[in-house]
């Protein structure tokens, strides 16, 4: 048994894997005070909305600089129904040469085109299941050096 709770016999494969979580600490993250972060696009997803289905976008931004550089922020962007009008908003300011013509949701969140791309979250702060939650309302096209601001 090593000091991290798991045993792995006399091989290193999956075979005979033995985990002993009871000594692990919970991870907990305080939110994010509400307000502006300079992030990074660290991974963009296509996917389906659990509760309604629609195809969508999941966003995961990386703070880029400061007190809370590197801590990851969820947002979604859907392509349905009345999702539309904000989706279309968002691209227009982060992604504008998206805007010349139709394009494949799927397509741009496989090629990767957009992780990197320097963006500006606005964050709020709600309860969820008890919780404080960080909670990104929007996103705009930041400049090339701006530092995040809270």
């Amino acid at each position: 048994m090593t000091d991290e709770g798991v045993d792995f016999g006399d091989n290193t494969d999956a075979e005979g894997l033995v985990v002993d979580l009871n000594n692990v600490e919970d991870v907990t993250f305080e939110a994010l005070p509400r307000g502006m972060y300079t992030c990074e696009v660290d991974t963009l997803e296509f996917t389906y909305s659990q509760n309604s289905g629609n195809p969508m976008w999941t966003w995961t931004l990386a703070v880029a600089d400061g007190e809370y550089e590197g801590r990851k922020l969820f947002f979604h962007t859907v392509f349905a129904g009345n999702g539309l009008p904000r989706t279309k908003q968002v691209i227009s300011r982060v992604a504008p040469e998206l805007m010349e013509s139709a394009f494949d949701p799927v397509k741009v969140a496989d090629e990767g085109s957009l992780i990197g791309r320097k963006v500006k979250a606005r964050v709020d702060v709600r309860p969820y299941e008890g919780q404080q939650r960080n909670n990104v309302r929007d996103l705009f096209a930041a400049a090339e050096g701006e530092d995040s601001f809270v």
